[in-house]
């Protein structure tokens, strides 16, 4: 087996993370509340989501969070394949 290349894990990583949570921010956009309601409720079954889910979230924390959210999956991806290729 090969070893794996860190950055480019760390990038897809990173970018798949980035993906999914501006995927979420759309679908909250497009669902709006309760039908959001509905569907965490279904993915998460056992919670009750409608006293906790905030829609009012501004452009600026979406980026932010979208920027922290590639930085801290992109750390993990490094460390991952940093790890799998030291125990090769």
């Amino acid at each position: 087996m090969e070893k794996l290349n860190q950055k480019k894990l760390g990038i897809a990583a990173g970018l798949t993370s980035v993906v999914v949570y501006l995927g979420c921010f759309l679908i909250m956009a497009v669902l709006g509340k309760d039908s959001l309601v509905k569907l965490s409720n279904l993915l998460f079954h056992g919670m009750d989501f409608s006293h906790i889910i905030r829609m009012d979230i501004p452009i600026i924390e979406t980026l932010i969070g979208a920027i922290v959210s590639f930085l801290f999956w992109g750390i993990i991806g490094y460390l991952l394949a940093l790890i799998y290729n030291r125990l090769k």
